[in-house]
């Protein structure tokens, strides 16, 4: 039998005959491998399905879907499978970043952060790292925050030596993504969770014109800024989200589960929006 993971070619190039490029991000599934286990009232596989299956549904064409990131809440290959079924289903080319639940198992879930214990894994082999796909004139640069057994990210020297080379040599507008957020956030709890060495990134890309955006999730709730003249987005969960501006941990029941389109132009500009899921 062949498996998911003997077929997947991630992409390397698209492109477009009127030069934009709409991608679609995808972010936080937190999925298990029994599609009916629910949190906080959101069943997490069928808020995927219906955010994956409203996007598509869309007047739009979509040339890219990019997830960012915990694609699942347990590790086993099965969930991943299934992920990658539905993605292929689409016959859109797709692209798959690892966050710190495809690399660590939190285990006794209902007690207090401080007193769980936290599994490590190795990310599987379809979640890319240090991966390039040129876009049109774009270059979309994957990078992997994930650290094993740990919910914080790291980029770690490979990643930023990676980085630093592959922009040395490219002269395009670049857009980077990865898991872990690179800007505080209102809220003290989730930025103990930040990328540890975000100061080294943002260091390196001082010297690189060329970086328009930087694309993360993490934070469950739709975040927009700039450092340095680079704009940087988070996006909203495909299932439950936190409360923004809040130093305890808390979910936002109020807020429906969404994704965020970003369309890259020819003239090397960036359009993004977020979407919520209908009732």
């Amino acid at each position: 039998m062949t498996s998911n993971l003997d077929v997947f070619q991630p992409p390397t190039f698209i492109n477009t005959d009127d030069g934009n490029i709409n991608i679609l991000q995808l972010t936080d599934l937190h999925l298990y491998l029994d599609t009916s286990t629910t949190t906080s009232g959101i069943n997490n596989h069928q808020s995927f399905v219906a955010c994956l299956n409203q996007a598509l549904n869309e007047d739009r064409r979509c040339d890219l879907i990019l997830l960012t990131g915990d694609l699942v809440n347990e590790v086993d290959t099965i969930i991943y499978d299934r992920v990658f079924a539905l993605l292929q289903q689409t016959g859109i080319p797709f692209a798959c970043l690892a966050g710190n639940h495809d690399v660590t198992d939190e285990i006794d879930n209902g007690m207090s952060f401080e007193q769980r214990q936290f599994v490590a894994h190795n990310a599987d082999p379809r979640l890319l790292s240090r991966h390039r796909i040129a876009l049109n004139n774009w270059q979309l640069l994957l990078l992997d925050s994930s650290v094993p057994g740990k919910v914080y990210g790291s980029l770690g020297n490979k990643n930023l030596q990676w980085l630093r080379q592959t922009l040395a040599n490219c002269h395009n507008p670049v857009m980077i993504a990865m898991h872990h957020h690179l800007l505080p956030m209102s809220s003290a709890w989730i930025n103990a969770h930040i990328t540890q060495d975000s100061s080294d990134f943002w260091a390196l890309i001082k010297q690189f014109p060329q970086v328009k955006a930087v694309l993360t999730g993490h934070v469950h709730q739709n975040f927009e800024s700039s450092k340095q003249g680079v704009a940087v987005y988070a996006t909203p969960s495909t299932s439950y989200q936190f409360q923004p501006n809040q130093d305890e941990f808390g979910l936002d029941t109020e807020a429906k589960p969404g994704y965020r389109w970003l369309t890259l132009t020819a003239e090397g500009e960036i359009d993004t929006w977020v979407t919520r899921i209908a009732e």
